[in-house]
């Protein structure tokens, strides 16, 4: 497989999130990062021959006057989208100007307007989905996803529970799903399963959430590619009709590489905006695990290395709840292991602990979008065969149903399984959300016990562990502070630690303002998070630029066909 080698910052958010091979080398390139920008856009304001044209997210003081938008124009600027519920602007300008754009005194921060890719059933039983709905009948009936992805095709097993509101796709206004991404993570979500379910079906292929209703909001083009300002409109779209359409939760299965810290990169803007406006926002890790784009034998990892520091943002923001995508072995779900290319935590340059929980993201069956771009060109391998639910009907392959993988697909399980705790407990916050679902979780650790180097779960892998519904919808736990993911500190000796004292309390043991959770194992499964010497040898964590020689995923072709090519490891 190819991995293209072009400039920064030709990365797309949804396709990140597909399963792929990670090309990331650390990188010891002294810091150039000016103040005012991203990583991505510092080398361009020092560039003696800048050429071109550069899109970026403009931070502004405040609502810009008719003279500061005069300003802008007299640099050739164009306005191309008003972000003003984050107080941002996307703008285009040729490159030579970026440095005069920077010095403007009512331009807070500039932010490249990067590239986005998507992040691609056994869902049900691993989570424990299908037992809850049989002890509770809870199924997601009246609440309300907005799925932010390549749109979604219209399908029986969605029937009349599908919305689709809007296109913030550049030049096209169709919401229609023709790339066969956005259809399959809302088919995990709340897939009714009415396509495989009847005389001469042995099985049924359910979303978690089987009565949700979608909000089908498109940002990702056909080959599951956009810009951050498409997937900023579409959460200021969320955020704006939260009460007119009753929106609680917002699926996002896509990321980009992470260019600067959560406290300025605008998409994280964005989701604490949404965070706070009550919304719980679900993100995929994204799919860069693998340190090496080679196998090699004996190696951790499956033999592909670990990658820590890889999560995506805006999965790195501590507000959301991030989800690393888990593998079934054998079928028995106490033998589930890591998927080798989920992302692994902590956040670059942040240090924020994640993933927050897991789910399953491997092999995942869902609803198809027939004639899509992944139906039809990448999908090799990936069709289900008619025989599989069933069986004597044909020997072909069901044009109902596909199979993918990726953290794309384990962030619509718990999404999913949000619905559900929301449809028991409509008041729920989503810090209680997040809460409840972090301290019920199966805690996990690598099969032969060695997660880190003193045999405890790594949390930088596993976070608070495998999402367990069941657990989930009996708990009662509710929280007085937000509960954001910690930060690690790095130590003397390079390996990092969870400094306990900044959410807990000596003297209460009150942890994101909860009574009775007096140690941190109840949580992440251990009280030691300073494991694995591979966090202090990645410069991909501490170092200053993003990667060497700015290895990216490449073109829109050469990208989809990485994330599918490692499926099922």
């Amino acid at each position: 497989m190819k991995v293209n080698r072009k400039t920064l910052p030709l990365f797309t958010l949804a396709s990140l999130l597909l399963v792929g091979t990670s090309a990331h080398a650390a990188s010891t390139a002294p810091k150039t990062d000016s103040p005012k920008t991203d990583s991505f856009l510092a080398p361009k304001l020092t560039a003696k021959s800048a050429s071109g044209w550069s899109s970026v997210i403009l931070k502004t003081s405040g609502t810009l006057t008719a003279s500061q938008e005069a300003q802008l124009l007299s640099l050739g600027a164009d306005i191309t989208r008003r972000l003003d519920f984050i107080s941002s602007l996307a703008v285009t300008v040729p490159t030579r100007n970026l440095a005069k754009l920077s010095a403007l005194p009512f331009v807070m921060h500039l932010s490249a307007d990067s590239a986005v890719k998507k992040s691609d059933g056994f869902t049900e039983g691993a989570t424990g989905a299908a037992q809850s709905y049989q002890d509770t009948g809870l199924t997601g009936a009246g609440v309300i996803i907005a799925v932010l992805d390549s749109g979604v095709a219209s399908s029986l097993d969605l029937d009349s529970r599908l919305n689709s509101v809007t296109s913030f796709v550049p030049g096209d206004t169709s919401t229609n799903d023709a790339c066969g991404h956005g259809t399959h993570v809302a088919g995990i979500i709340a897939g009714s399963g009415v396509c495989s379910t009847g005389p001469g079906f042995t099985r049924s292929f359910h979303g978690i959430a089987r009565s949700s209703s979608i909000v089908n909001i498109r940002v990702l083009d056909q080959y599951g590619q956009g810009t951050v300002s498409s997937v900023l409109a579409g959460i200021q779209w969320v955020v704006n009709n939260k009460y007119k359409c009753n929106m609680r939760v917002i699926n996002l299965s896509l990321g980009h590489p992470v260019g600067e810290s959560y406290k300025t990169d605008p998409l994280c803007q964005g989701v604490e905006a949404a965070w706070k406006a009550g919304i719980v926002v679900v993100c995929a890790a994204g799919n860069s695990g693998r340190e090496n784009s080679e196998n090699k034998a004996g190696a951790a990892n499956e033999g592909w290395e670990t990658a820590y520091g890889s999560i995506q943002s805006p999965g790195n923001d501590p507000y959301v709840i991030t989800v690393g995508a888990i593998k079934s072995v054998d079928g028995n779900h106490a033998h589930d292991k890591i998927a080798t290319y989920s992302s692994r935590g902590p956040s670059r340059l942040d240090l924020v602990l994640k993933p927050d929980i897991l789910a399953p993201g491997n092999k995942v069956i869902s609803i198809n979008a027939p004639g899509s771009y992944l139906a039809t060109k990448y999908a090799v391998g990936d069709q289900v065969p008619l025989s599989y639910y069933a069986p004597g009907k044909s020997t072909g392959t069901s044009g109902d149903y596909l199979q993918l993988s990726g953290t794309s697909m384990a962030a619509p399980v718990v999404a999913g399984a949000a619905a559900m705790l929301i449809q028991r407990y409509p008041d729920i916050t989503p810090d209680a959300v997040k809460v409840r679902m972090m301290v019920t979780a199966d805690k996990w650790a690598a099969p032969d016990a060695n997660g880190n180097a003193k045999g405890a779960p790594d949390a930088c892998t596993y976070g608070a562990g495998c999402l367990n519904i069941p657990s989930l919808l009996s708990s009662s736990l509710s929280v007085t502070k937000p509960a954001l993911s910690p930060t690690l500190t790095q130590n003397a000796d390079g390996t990092v630690s969870l400094d306990s004292s900044k959410i807990v309390s000596a003297s209460t043991h009150i942890i994101w303002g909860t009574n009775g959770l007096n140690d941190l194992h109840i949580i992440w499964g251990t009280t030691t998070f300073n494991g694995a010497d591979k966090l202090a040898a990645s410069h991909i964590i501490w170092g200053s630029s993003v990667w060497s020689d700015h290895v990216i995923w490449g073109t829109s072709t050469d990208a989809v066909d990485l994330q599918t090519a490692a499926y099922g490891e």
